[in-house]
């Protein structure tokens, strides 16, 4: 039965739709970024066209067999028998009268500004913080962006306009058709529809960008800390910067002279340009061992910069989440507290947690998550707010996953908000992106939650569309 159903899909398509695990571009194609989470397909197939992937999506929804979508990126779409990569859909149309671009669902991010920079320069999307991430999954699952301290989430109203999305029944409809489905597209997930283009919102940037990295060695942890509680209290005052810090690994510490502990860094953006930046990032500059790797650069090289993590796609086996923080909580204290988290994870096992094992520390404007106050066309309600702490667990995956190792680590993050943030972490303040088993849905989505799931049942009553890897 299993292999008549993959006789019939490959009937469906034509040959140059079809990538078997014979084909080069097999294992490019259907990597996941967890190396654990990747199901290796029986086949992976790429369709060209809006009426092909229609026939498609018609034929697999009521099969038996094992299926999803993926669009590119970072993401760990997988399935043990057919996995369809949107990777064919690349379309590209600027309008300017409207300010607004139309993108297909198989591009990145770094694809799209580069067409920005042809065909409308001086215009930006609220695009991913790294070029490779795919616009699909970003925008579904919330979309932060180095441009949200200004605009907000790329899944907000005001930046998500409409999307063209075949249904389960293979219908090809645009969301604004049936309004509950925009409404769950933005910031509800993948869940509902696939969705093969997206029409966003543009806006006039800066070309000029002040951004980059300042490095630090451990020892001088209290003093970057201290000077970013002191950054989040006047931050109001520049519209539009933003920062994080993050942990550099044990090898690039060593370098600047940590060579036990994690190295710190951190990552400045401000568009006013470089006078302005190096102004009211001085603090800084000034403290002991800085290491400036600050340059002025547009939005696209900004974002480059973050591809240098793509070197652990689909090589680690780790988990990740995101806890969303309170301006006022943005302490001195609260900041060691990660550290002394990031350490005592990575102490469970130096050797291997070393390489998986992270933290990122973002500070915004408030616009990041109060653009779309009081506007109720979003799935996920938004929180108050204002910073986010990612952390991340995980090892280079070597076949064994899970050991008592990675279920250790895995604990530590689902114990990390109230180690970090103390007794008024709620279960309602984690971000939208890598939800994991242990959150609470309904916690996090609020009073959206029950109409999500009225929702979900009308457009996917059988769980299709629900990943099992």
């Amino acid at each position: 039965m299993e292999s008549s159903s993959l006789a019939g899909v490959k009937e469906l398509l034509s040959p140059s739709e079809i990538i078997d695990p014979s084909s080069d571009q097999y294992e490019t194609e259907s990597q996941t970024w967890q190396a654990h989470r990747n199901l290796h397909p029986k086949l992976l197939v790429r369709p060209q066209s809006l009426a092909s992937l229609s026939r498609l999506i018609a034929f697999l929804s009521p099969s038996s067999l094992d299926w999803t979508v993926r669009c590119q990126g970072i993401g760990d779409a997988s399935a043990r028998d057919v996995l369809i990569s949107l990777a064919g859909f690349k379309s590209f149309v600027f309008d300017p009268e409207h300010e607004s671009i139309l993108v297909g669902g198989g591009m990145s991010w770094g694809e799209v500004e580069v067409k920005l920079e042809e065909q409308a320069p001086g215009y930006q999307a609220v695009s991913a913080r790294c070029s490779f991430v795919g616009v699909g999954g970003m925008i579904l699952h919330g979309g932060l962006s180095w441009m949200s301290s200004t605009y907000g989430l790329a899944s907000d109203p005001q930046n998500f306009i409409d999307a063209q999305v075949v249904k389960l029944d293979g219908s090809i409809i645009w969301a604004s058709e049936e309004s509950d489905l925009l409404f769950a597209l933005r910031g509800g997930g993948h869940e509902f529809a696939i969705v093969t283009a997206f029409k966003l919102k543009v806006h006039e940037f800066s070309q000029k960008i002040y951004s980059g990295s300042i490095g630090y060695p451990r020892a001088v942890l209290p003093a970057v800390a201290r000077g970013i509680e002191e950054f989040a209290r006047m931050a109001d005052g520049w519209p539009g910067t933003a920062m994080y810090l993050y942990n550099l690994d044990l090898m690039e510490g060593a370098f600047i002279g940590a060579a036990a502990q994690p190295g710190i860094a951190i990552w400045l953006f401000d568009p006013e340009g470089e006078e302005h930046g190096r102004e009211i990032f001085k603090w800084a500059f000034e403290i002991d061992g800085a290491l400036d790797l600050t340059e002025v650069m547009n939005l696209r090289e900004v974002n480059k910069h973050g591809d240098s993590v793509l070197v652990a796609k689909g090589i680690c086996s780790s988990n990740m989440s995101n806890i969303t923080i309170a301006n006022e909580d943005m302490t001195q204290e609260l900041i060691l507290r990660t550290w002394n988290w990031l350490e005592n994870t990575i102490a469970l096992n130096s050797t291997e947690l070393r390489v998986g094992t992270f933290v990122l520390l973002e500070l915004f404007q408030k616009p990041v998550f109060r653009s779309a106050d009081g506007n109720d066309e979003c799935a996920w309600p938004h929180t108050h707010n204002q910073h986010l702490l990612q952390l991340g667990v995980g090892r280079v995956n070597q076949g064994d996953y899970p050991t008592d190792l990675d279920t250790k680590a895995f604990q530590m993050l689902k114990d990390a908000g109230k180690m970090i943030v103390g007794d008024k972490f709620s279960p309602e303040d984690y971000f939208i992106n890598f939800i994991q088993p242990w959150n609470d849905h309904k916690a996090i989505f609020g009073r959206n939650h029950g109409k999500l799931q009225t929702i979900k049942k009308r457009y996917d009553p059988k769980g299709v569309l629900v990943r099992k890897n």
